[in-house]
């Protein structure tokens, strides 16, 4: 088989300008890179606080307590609170993040508070449809500084078994 001059060079200016449109339909780009240095520390300067001794910092804990139908139990001061131990006030939030068994619940209070001043009060009476934004402590936690949890479970006349409910709480400048 006979490949004529003419042909060949059609084929070779073909390929040539395919290899320019490639090279011209490319996009160029850059690489930017950053660093992270993650330092472990065991607590942040705003944190939970056992009730038990008053000293010692969780970054989470667990509270259980007994609700009836049709009943609203008050506990004005659950097994942990928040305590700012820094020397300088941050800012704090928190929000209602999950609730298993919603039916239980008809209305839900959480009140952040010491003998001179409340932080945050949030009553939920839209379940399970209630808002999961972050809500900011109004005045924030003040540094050295110790608070109360307090929470109200109003339960639903047909409760049965058990809800779980967590919360988040967020801390900037920690």
């Amino acid at each position: 088989m006979k490949i004529s001059y003419r042909k060949s060079l059609k084929l070779v200016a073909l390929l040539i300008s395919s290899l320019l449109i490639a090279t011209v339909s490319a996009t160029a780009y850059v690489t930017l890179q950053w660093t992270t240095t993650a330092t472990v520390v065991a607590n942040p300067k705003l944190c939970f606080v056992s009730w038990a001794d008053g000293t010692t910092k969780a970054n989470n804990f667990t509270y259980s307590v007994n609700i009836f139908p049709n009943v609203v139990t008050i506990d004005p001061n659950i097994t942990y609170g928040v305590w700012d131990w820094d020397t300088v006030s941050h800012n704090t939030y928190v929000r209602w993040t999950s609730c298993s068994n919603t039916g239980n619940i008809a209305s839900l209070n959480v009140t952040v508070y010491n003998g001179t001043s409340t932080l945050y009060t949030q009553l939920w009476t839209s379940i399970p449809t209630f808002p999961t934004a972050f809500i900011q402590f109004s005045p924030s936690p003040a540094n050295g500084t110790k608070y109360t949890i307090w929470i109200e479970i109003n339960a639903t006349t047909a409760a049965t078994g058990s809800s779980t409910f967590a919360f988040d709480m967020k801390v900037e400048n920690p």
